[in-house]
């Protein structure tokens, strides 16, 4: 069924994010950042939906309404118990689930405002004319499983923080079970966080705050008020997982991929541990040779591998999309009718010729495909053969190489280790006893020492402000390090004055 409809598309794939029209286009395994203006009209071009623009919902159908009247059924039955407006025209999908019920069919519901599928997707098609496939966000994961990502086997749980939404879905043997939008996206919880530090942070400085320090920021005010945070949001997901799993019958959760559109948060991972019990794994998945020159958001990349899908198999049930291109003209029915007239003159011009020298084709063409089987079957059997063949050869290689890999690692890791204990830790003594050498000579009293990675911060306090004055410009005198200082400040509690000295060490 697809083969004939792939032929509209060329190899590329543009992925559209409806809200900021951000795009990345995806063809010879690389992935670059495009423009929707010169995008190729031939290219795939999908989008999707956001999990709050999707209303869920779950419902039994009596098993003896016939398939023929199914979908009035469903719908009759969905604004009958969602209390629907019925002024409001809305687009229903579902997909039947597994029931242990005898009587009842049960079934996944998806409803969406038809006047907002129009506003999100008018932009785009503006620019493209077409747009073959959009969907909902959670339904965009069944792709890593399709395409061999994640393994089928289990119940799998994935979060995602987007700037403008969140969502929570939960995937059971690799098919969709439950999502739910979640109301803590990257800008509300930019807002949350502002109200508890009590003072405006830009969007952008905090997005970078939660991607290079995470949830060990240094800032102890910082780190205090997003542990807060944080432990709020886990809270929350553990009570919709609560629920999932009694509404849905599911014993137990094996693993949870988190991931944000900015990139992981760093110390993220101990919230899944320590507030769900579960194992944590970064939702970060690549398909480009290209994929690890900068981080991209990871929707796009399900659109991709969707994308893929849909080309390979032209399944419409949760493609939302209201601009999809026309099938070439045969395939229309204005075609079809054109083919058929245009068949109908020839057949009878050339009827009686024709049933002759088909006839005459056909007997010579089974005769020659008769003879080509029996070879082709006995090529085909001795192919099998050594296919078995190297298939056990190819399990035992694999058992050897996976063998030889994991000694390798250890090894590469245990040198490593030695090699950081014996050059690193000596060039930090060395230069500990100068730094300290010099701070007796002024008499200054280090408090504190924080190591980081090229740099040494020491707290340093004296009586005299002069006298610290004094060691920072012995320090630079050395012409060693790199200095930089906090200003002075006298402590009128214990009468002295203290200050913060970092000091890393020259490129030269």
């Amino acid at each position: 069924m697809a083969a004939p409809e792939n032929k509209r598309y060329s190899s590329e794939i543009v992925s559209i994010d409806p809200s900021s029209l951000v795009s990345y286009s995806y063809s010879k395994n690389e992935i670059k950042l495009n423009k929707l203006e010169k995008s190729d009209k031939n290219a795939f071009f999908i989008s999707y939906l956001q999990a709050r623009d999707v209303i869920s919902a779950t419902i039994d159908v009596s098993r003896n309404i016939p398939d023929s009247d199914l979908k009035d059924a469903i719908e009759i039955k969905v604004y009958d118990e969602l209390a629907l407006d019925s002024a409001i025209e809305y687009v229903i999908s579902y997909i039947e689930t597994e029931s242990k019920d005898a009587k009842n069919r049960s079934f996944n519901i998806f409803i969406i405002d038809a006047t907002l599928i129009h506003s999100k997707l008018t932009p785009i098609k503006e620019k493209t004319r077409y747009i073959d496939y959009v969907t909902a966000a959670p339904f965009l994961i069944k792709a890593l499983y399709r395409k061999n990502f994640i393994e089928a086997e289990g119940t799998h749980c994935f979060v995602y923080f987007q700037k403008a939404d969140a969502f929570l879905t939960i995937y059971k043997g690799g098919e969709y079970i439950y999502s739910k939008s979640l109301h803590y996206s990257l800008k509300e919880i930019n807002e949350k966080f502002c109200e508890l530090i009590g003072e405006r942070i830009d969007e952008e400085d905090f997005y970078k705050l939660l991607t290079n320090e995470g949830l060990r920021a240094t800032n102890s005010q910082y780190q205090q008020s997003l542990m807060q945070l944080f432990g709020e949001i886990f809270l929350y997901i553990s009570d919709v997982l609560v629920f999932t799993k009694r509404s849905y019958n599911i014993d137990f959760i094996d693993r949870i991929y988190l991931g944000s559109e900015i990139g992981a948060f760093s110390g993220i991972e101990e919230y899944g541990k320590s507030y769900l019990g579960l194992e944590s794994f970064e939702f970060n998945f690549s398909i480009a040779i290209n994929s690890k020159e900068w981080y991209i958001d990871q929707i796009h990349i399900l659109m991709m591998l969707s994308a893929q899908l849909y080309m390979e198999n032209q399944d419409d049930n949760l493609n939302f999309s209201i601009y999809k291109r026309p099938p070439p003209l045969k395939y229309r029915a204005s075609g079809k009718l054109l083919a058929i007239m245009a068949a109908s003159i020839i057949f009878s011009l050339a009827y009686p010729a024709y049933q002759f020298a088909y006839h005459s084709f056909l007997s010579l063409k089974a005769a020659k495909e008769t003879s080509e089987y029996n070879e082709l079957f006995q090529k085909t059997s001795a192919i099998r053969q050594e296919l078995a063949q190297l298939k056990v050869e190819k399990e035992k290689v694999d058992t050897l190489v996976n063998n030889e890999t994991s000694k390798f690692e250890f090894r590469k890791k245990l040198l490593s280790e030695i090699y950081n204990k014996k050059i690193s830790y000596p060039m930090k003594a060395l230069i500990l006893l100068e730094i300290f050498q010099l701070s007796n000579q002024n008499g200054c009293k280090v408090e504190a020492i924080e190591f980081k990675q090229k740099q040494l911060n020491f707290f340093v306090r004296n009586q005299s402000e002069k006298r610290i004055t004094e060691f920072i410009q012995d320090l630079t005198a050395l012409k060693k390090y790199r200095i930089t200082t906090d200003k002075i400040i006298q402590d009128d509690k214990i009468k002295l004055y203290t200050s913060k000295i970092s000091i890393g060490l020259n490129d030269e």
